[in-house]
């Protein structure tokens, strides 16, 4: 029995193994994209998911291979034309960060992914917000996190109570420090300079947008309701 208890588990660590290094190959795929910033088709990205699905059958829970995945699935829903079959992507997307979590909860990363998703699945419920703080909470200073929660932020500002405002004014105070590019074309995006305008972290990269126009917190507001 021992024998036969010893063999399982060096078989369990050999597929273990086996997975890792699909996975790895993947996710080499995706950094390289990131590396060339070519925009991939679905082709490509239909391609590289091949690696991640594939590794599922030698390692069924693995997280890593379950947040690529859902990752995929994000791309996939923003290139689909096709109503449908986006929301499809999205929900896929929503359940693959769910299985990673039970893995990996104190990934700011998933819990900013799993609030996307929700976001774009237009689920603003208890899980949507407890997605958010947690990203907040576990990745204040991590980039791609920060940048998820300040775009999920703005994008559901009218349903976030004061507290959870708060965080996303914090995620922007935070993003001047590393992060002030891509963090202000998110805030163009919704048009909220009237949020960043009193921020001092902020002076000398929006004076020109803080002088031209009511930046006001109700006339944001104004053109925040506009656009949607």
């Amino acid at each position: 029995m021992l024998f036969v208890a010893l063999l399982l588990v060096a078989v369990q660590s050999a597929m273990l193994g086996v997975a890792g290094m699909i996975v790895e190959l993947g996710q080499r795929e995706v950094d390289r994209w990131s590396a060339t910033r070519k925009p991939q088709g679905m082709r490509e990205i239909n391609r590289v998911a091949r690696y991640f699905t594939d590794s599922l059958e030698y390692a069924p829970g693995n997280p890593w291979a379950f947040e690529a995945l859902g990752a995929l699935d994000l791309a996939r829903m923003r290139l689909s034309g096709i109503p449908h079959q986006a929301l499809a992507y999205s929900w896929a997307a929503r359940q693959r960060f769910r299985h990673a979590l039970r893995e990996r909860p104190a990934s700011p990363f998933l819990w900013a992914n799993l609030a996307l998703s929700k976001l774009y699945l237009d689920e603003i419920d208890a899980e949507f917000l407890a997605a958010l703080r947690n990203a907040d909470t576990l990745g204040p200073w991590e980039p791609r996190s920060q940048q998820t929660v300040v775009f999920v932020g703005l994008a559901a500002w009218n349903k976030l109570d004061p507290g959870d405002r708060r965080r996303v004014l914090g995620g922007l105070e935070r993003g001047a420090v590393w992060n002030s590019g891509k963090i202000l074309e998110i805030v163009k995006s919704f048009g909220r300079f009237d949020l960043i305008c009193p921020m001092k972290s902020y002076h000398g990269k929006v004076d020109v947008q803080c002088r031209v126009g009511d930046h006001s917190a109700d006339s944001g507001e104004r053109k925040r309701q506009g656009k949607q």
